[in-house]
């Protein structure tokens, strides 16, 4: 049986990532003990990185934020909708 995630579970991961950016890119800050406003801050760092990761593989960058703005969107609504 395969277990799908929920969004704490998505939560978590996204968590665990921006805790391993912000110890290389935040003076070893953890997102549990960053200020609201540098937290904010090191989280859209972190997506801006992933573009610039994006596009030096040639991924067409255009579209990402939308595309992940929609799978949001689609998440919340699932996990209130049985």
């Amino acid at each position: 049986m395969t277990h799908e995630p929920t969004n704490a579970d998505r939560a978590a991961w996204a968590r665990e990532a921006l805790a391993v950016f912000t110890a290389r890119t935040y003076g070893a800050d953890h997102p549990d003990t960053m200020d609201r406003g540098d937290l904010e801050t090191a989280i859209y760092d972190l997506i801006a990185d992933l573009l610039h990761f994006a596009k030096r593989q040639g991924i067409y960058t255009g579209s990402i934020i939308t595309q992940a703005c929609y799978h949001f969107e689609c998440e919340l609504r699932e996990e209130v909708t049985p």
